[in-house]
């Protein structure tokens, strides 16, 4: 009975290990983004969601499979693009904002700057 019990015990170590999530070294102008956060991708329509679309076109050549979202970066007219592929391990990545990206007194974000 012990060594059925230490056998279970060690056989849901690697299933306690895979649904931990792994995260890429998060950029200064990055904030960490939450596994649940990703639940809204192709759900939902929110700026999050919106940039998340704008870092699948700008870094297309991704061919996992995942979803991506995007925050305003710190700076302002950055993104900062968060890709969770199906093992969910997160990988950050820094591009400049859309030209629609508001960025205060009625200006929008140009070449990653606020004119």
């Amino acid at each position: 009975m012990i060594v059925t019990g230490i056998f279970l015990l060690f056989a849901a170590v690697p299933l306690v290990s895979v649904a931990e999530d792994t995260t890429s070294a998060v950029p200064d102008e990055c904030m960490k983004i939450s596994l649940e956060s990703f639940g809204a991708v192709n759900c939902q329509t929110s700026l999050t969601t919106m940039l998340g679309e704008w870092c699948s076109t700008i870094f297309s050549r991704r061919k996992e499979k995942g979803g991506w979202l995007g925050t305003v970066g710190k700076s302002g007219c950055k993104v900062c693009c968060v890709f969770k592929n199906e093992n969910n391990t997160q990988f950050y990545q820094i591009t400049k904002a859309p030209r629609s990206l508001p960025c205060g007194n009625g200006k929008f974000c140009k070449d990653g700057s606020c004119p």
